[in-house]
Formats: C-alpha cells, sequence, structure tokens
C-alpha cells in the first residue's frame, strides 16, 4: 500500500473518501476481510494515493470503524464504476452484506476545508503600519523629503 505522506492542507488536488461504520463484534472478522479486499483493488487504480482505517478506543461515537481514502480530485469518481464492476465479478453486494453482518454506515467523499490566506507576518502586521512607513509619511507631512 503506498503509504499515505500527502500534504493533505495545501493539495488543493486531493479528496477524501471518509466512511464511517458500526461493526458488532460477530460480524468483524468477515467485515474486515472484504475491507482488505477492497483495498487492494483500490490500490491498482489510477488516482488512489492512500488508505488509512481508524478503530475508536474511546469516546460516545457510535461508530467504531471509520476509512479514510484519498484521491486525486475527479479520480474518485471515476474510480466508483470501476469499484461497482469489481465488485459485480467477484459477486460481492455491499447492501446485502452490510444488512447481513448488521453493520450501520455512513459514506461520503470530502475536502480540507481551507483557510484564507493571511498576508505576510499575519493579520496584525497587515494592520500596523511600520514604523519606517509612519516615518515617512510624517517627513512627507513635514516637507521633508520625498
Amino acid at each position: 500500500m503506498p503509504a499515505l505522506t500527502a500534504e493533505i492542507e495545501n493539495d488543493p488536488n486531493l479528496v477524501f473518501r471518509i466512511d464511517s461504520f458500526t461493526v458488532p463484534e460477530a460480524s468483524r472478522e468477515e467485515f474486515e476481510g472484504a475491507m482488505h479486499r477492497n483495498l487492494a483493488f483500490l490500490e491498482t487504480l489510477p488516482g488512489f494515493r492512500g488508505h488509512l482505517v481508524f478503530r475508536k478506543t474511546s469516546g460516545p461515537s457510535a461508530f467504531d470503524v471509520v476509512t479514510l481514502a484519498v484521491w486525486e480530485r475527479g479520480a474518485a469518481e471515476r474510480a466508483a464504476a470501476e469499484v461497482r464492476a469489481y465488485y459485480q465479478r467477484i459477486g460481492f453486494d455491499p447492501a446485502a452484506s452490510m444488512a447481513r453482518w448488521r453493520v450501520r454506515g455512513e459514506l461520503g467523499n470530502y475536502e480540507v476545508e481551507r483557510r484564507p490566506r493571511r498576508p505576510a507576518g499575519g493579520a496584525a502586521a497587515a494592520a500596523t503600519p511600520s514604523p519606517r512607513r509612519s516615518t515617512r509619511r510624517r517627513a512627507a507631512r513635514a516637507g521633508w523629503g520625498g
């Protein structure tokens, strides 16, 4: 699997597939087997940049498995048709499997919320005139130099 080393906040060409699941313990082994098989296929697709799986260790969330797949912009949409064809070839029905396993999921594509860029030196620097500029203004008002 490719290492997930992208500088995600600064790359506007990346999109993220984030899926959250509630997986009953009795179904975990079969669910994880399907998840790893799916990952092996995703790694063969153009534009796939990496994948992470998170397991909840504490907290009140109902979700105990969260997956993050990173794609080049446009590649995730193109890959969706290839994934559906792959599932058909291997006889895998994700909706029926999730129902049988009693897995609940929420799936979605996301992009990074980018903060507006600040001027060099931060917002305070932009609002405060430099001492040199202030001195020039005073000098010009007093008629000393130009």
